[in-house]
């Protein structure tokens, strides 16, 4: 079990065995017999806490205090002296004793001060502890939501991208949000784009992301770390000494790569969702166009129908001089003729309906002004 330690500094041999001996049983006592000697003393190992005469040779207890004080030793100290008038009291305390003890002194009381005055102390000291670890949390906690902050605005900013590039820069500038020096690279069916800080990624740098793509989830190589997705791989340059901050950084930067793989699975999804609707658009065109043409050669058939018909009448009845006939019968092979031309003109008049489906057909594959690059179903 390890004791408190009191030092007990006092110039006088007798005043000091009589403290030795008064708290010997339960503390740790060392002696010291100036003040010189008692500043060497505190210079090597810390005390719980330190008894200290007024009245010493070259440095008395006041002078003694003042510099512990300013080199900011903490620990408790006593004034043990004859002196208490309500001067020297004041004295010590603007010295920066924490107590005062007047010879004589009693021992069973001398015990309980001293006990009392390590134990609050330490008291002090844990609850400095404790406010300290609280504000080292309040820190982390900070530090983290300014971290999740990046991974967000990250997300915010990269939900829309249309293109890959933009998403490569969007991932570059989230790492140096981090504070982090890195190069990224985002792959996709035409290709990849690679970028460093310094812009687009050097034939060297290309190859060591060909060479770390393949390495698994996570990779660490000398003092870089890697960390690939299928689509995105994130090349951390300078891992930190710390072990522990350097598992953080990796997860931080998972969670980016992650993100940022599901944007590339949109953006491809969007780029092919734009490639068949362009190609329905171009369809749409050409059908609009051929069912155009269509109807326009069946107007000219009809058209062209009516004319033969007429044509054909004149014509028979033209050739009447030549038949020999009879009026009777010339009327009746016009009548004949007329009715027949009637029947095939009355089936161009049903046709109608058909016209109007043309019309339906054409309207719906009328062409959009705005193109199909502006086509976007998500």
């Amino acid at each position: 079990m390890n004791l408190p330690r009191v030092l007990i500094a006092d110039d006088d041999f007798l005043i000091r065995e009589t403290l030795s001996a008064a708290l010997a049983d339960d503390f740790a006592v060392a002696e010291a017999a100036s003040g010189e000697e008692c500043l060497q003393w505190v210079g090597n190992q810390t005390p719980d806490l330190l008894l200290l005469d007024i009245e010493m040779p070259e440095m008395d207890g006041y002078e003694v205090c003042r510099r512990l004080r300013s080199a900011s030793y903490d620990f408790p100290v006593i004034f043990v002296s004859a002196h208490d008038s309500l001067a020297e009291q004041l004295r010590g305390f603007d010295a920066g004793a924490d107590d005062f003890v007047t010879k004589p002194f009693n021992a069973e009381v001398l015990f309980r001060q001293v006990q009392r005055a390590i134990d609050r102390h330490r008291q002090k000291r844990r609850l400095a502890e404790d406010r300290e670890a609280l504000q080292s949390l309040a820190s982390d906690v900070l530090r983290d939501l300014r971290q999740t902050d990046v991974l967000l605005n990250f997300m915010r900013q990269s939900i829309g991208c249309g293109d890959y590039r933009e998403l490569a820069r969007n991932l570059l500038a989230a790492t140096q949000a981090y504070g982090l020096a890195c190069h990224v690279q985002v792959r996709h069916p035409e290709g990849a784009v690679s970028l460093t800080a310094e812009g687009p990624a050097s034939a060297v740098e290309l190859g060591v992301f060909a060479q770390c793509a393949g390495l698994g989830r996570s990779f660490r190589f000398s003092r870089r770390l890697i960390v690939n997705c299928p689509s995105v791989s994130l090349l951390l340059l300078q891992t930190p000494d710390d072990e522990a901050l350097t598992d953080l950084l990796q997860e931080r930067l998972a969670m980016l790569a992650e993100s940022a793989e599901a944007i590339t699975e949109t953006i491809g999804v969007r780029h092919e969702s734009a490639s068949r609707a362009e190609a329905l658009q171009y369809g749409s065109a050409s059908s609009y166009q051929a069912i155009e043409v269509l109807r326009d050669e069946y107007r000219a058939q009809q058209s062209a129908a009516r004319e033969k018909l007429q044509q054909m009448v004149n014509d028979v009845e033209d050739s009447y001089v030549f038949l020999g006939l009879t009026e009777r019968q010339e009327a009746t092979v016009s009548d004949s003729l007329r009715r027949s031309a009637d029947e095939v003109l009355s089936l161009f008049q049903q046709d109608e309906a058909m016209e109007a489906q043309f019309s339906l057909i054409l309207d719906a594959l009328q062409p959009q002004s705005n193109g199909a690059d502006n086509v976007m179903l998500f």
